[in-house]
């Protein structure tokens, strides 16, 4: 069993982190997804809650076809201090081969723990971007196009993009 850990804050969960599930699910029989920041929500660097953002990426990989027994999503608070974040993960996830990221930061902690890891490659990431994403949703522009069908549908559902023009209100007028 060969099992990849993946931990991004995916807010929201957008078509580049979909891309990088596909390909990690090519390669690994299953993959954990650390849902970072779960503390947060109604921010705005964080306006999506942690079961919010599960909700998302869940329905997302269902329908991509993936089933659950291939991949797990896990809530993990901040603790603002990278190397006791790090140890904590560990301790909340199962066992995994190799730590996936696009965060060289988080890449060096964990190598230098001791893990194999690997720097994804992230397809247009001025544009498959949540800080552009959320700005968008701040004027009012075309982000759906950014993101699975799921979350466009559950961002609507919850008045997501109301939330994230009162949460956001003085970055949108600086946006």
């Amino acid at each position: 069993m060969k099992r990849a850990l993946f931990p991004g804050r995916f807010q929201p969960f957008h078509l580049g982190h979909l891309n990088v599930v596909r390909e990690l699910l090519k390669e690994f029989d299953e993959l954990v997804i650390v849902i970072g920041s779960a503390q947060e929500g109604f921010t705005c660097r964080n306006p999506f809650t942690a079961g919010e953002r599960i909700e998302m990426i869940d329905a997302t990989l269902r329908g991509e076809g993936f089933s659950r027994d291939r991949y797990w999503l896990i809530p993990a608070p901040d603790l603002h201090r990278p190397l006791a974040w790090t140890t904590y993960i560990l301790s909340m996830v199962p066992r995994v081969d190799v730590v996936v990221s696009g965060n060289p930061h988080v890449l060096y902690i964990y190598r230098w723990m001791g893990f194999r890891t690997r720097e994804i490659d992230l397809i247009n990431s001025d544009k498959y971007n949540g800080t552009y994403i959320r700005r968008l949703m701040c004027r009012g522009g075309e982000w759906r196009e950014l993101v699975p069908r799921e979350v466009s549908i559950y961002v609507d559902q919850i008045n997501g993009v109301e939330r994230v023009k009162r949460v956001c209100s003085d970055e949108c007028r600086s946006y």
